[in-house]
């Protein structure tokens, strides 16, 4: 499966010591053989907080991460806390145009335009 960001959702101000400080995100395909991706600190997170898994060095394009198992893991909290609260997480594939998937010429006009997005 190709993932290419996970987002999770942190409110310090109503957490305070139960909001994570340090994640780390860990890839593979199964629980032996994750390896670390992505790892971040954070400080006084509040609201959506987006964690690209794509490659981003300059010399290459952005590789999508091929993965059948992730690993969230929170390492430390702020203020020292033991416990903690994400409220939502969400992992998030490439998106693929509806044209592209559907197998239809693309939308060209305005009035098509308007129904280019599915609900």
């Amino acid at each position: 499966m190709a993932v290419q960001e996970v987002a999770l959702f942190l409110s310090f101000k109503q957490d305070e010591s139960y909001s994570p400080s340090e994640i780390v995100i860990r890839s593979g395909t199964t629980f032996h053989d994750l390896i670390e991706v992505k790892s971040l600190t954070l400080n006084k997170p509040e609201g959506w907080i987006t964690i690209p898994l794509t490659n981003d060095s300059p010399d290459t394009e952005d590789e999508l991460l091929l993965t059948n198992f992730i690993q969230i893991m929170i390492l430390a909290n702020h203020l020292g806390g033991r416990d903690t609260h994400v409220r939502q997480a969400k992992v998030f594939g490439p998106r693929n145009s509806v044209t592209s998937v559907l197998k239809i010429p693309p939308f060209e006009s305005v009035d098509f335009t308007m129904y280019n997005t599915l609900r």
